[in-house]
């Protein structure tokens, strides 16, 4: 159901998938990303890092989905790793096309799961042990969304200040 600014309410129907899953990855003598320091290796958890998905799909359409990562950012590596394991799963319903994963942007997390070099000069090379984490709970992030589609609706919202907007999905449980 959308319910416009105007207070009109179309009829249409969204299936609407959340799923959330621990991409932490190790949590002690890793660099931490994005900071270019040596010095600054991991020491200990503060509080796990998860990627989020969230799915909006037309019951017999389109689909979408965005991952939200709490890591400094997604990279081509780690989205195409995510496609390939998504495609033996699901075949061709998520590419490219209708896959986003995005980072917060905090440094707070490991370094060394980026392909490009400036990224893991720090980490003193590729960490597969971070990679592999992030890799995976991405999968399993979809997965766990892709599971609990269930029928939902969606909002935007606008309101006052400088083009305030804001969209919701609402999950039915």
């Amino acid at each position: 159901m959308i319910l416009s600014g105007a207070g009109t309410v179309s009829a249409s129907t969204y299936l609407i998938g959340l799923g959330s899953y621990d991409i932490t990855g190790p949590a002690a003598d890793v660099n931490m990303m994005g900071y270019a320091n040596l010095e600054q290796i991991t020491s200990g958890l503060h509080f796990r890092l998860r990627a989020r998905t969230f799915i909006a799909a037309e019951p017999r359409g389109k689909r979408v989905v965005f991952v939200n990562l709490d890591a400094c950012m997604a990279s081509q590596l780690v989205t195409t790793k995510v496609l390939e394991r998504l495609k033996v799963r699901y075949g061709d319903l998520y590419t490219e096309q209708n896959v986003a994963i995005s980072g917060t942007h905090t440094h707070a997390g490991p370094g060394g799961y980026l392909q490009y070099v400036v990224y893991i000069v720090t980490s003193l090379g590729f960490v597969h042990q971070s990679f592999d984490v992030i890799v995976d709970g991405i999968e399993k992030s979809i997965v766990q969304a892709h599971e609990n589609l269930c029928p939902g609706s969606i909002f935007v919202n606008k309101g006052d200040g400088a083009d305030l907007c804001h969209l919701c999905l609402l999950h039915s449980t």
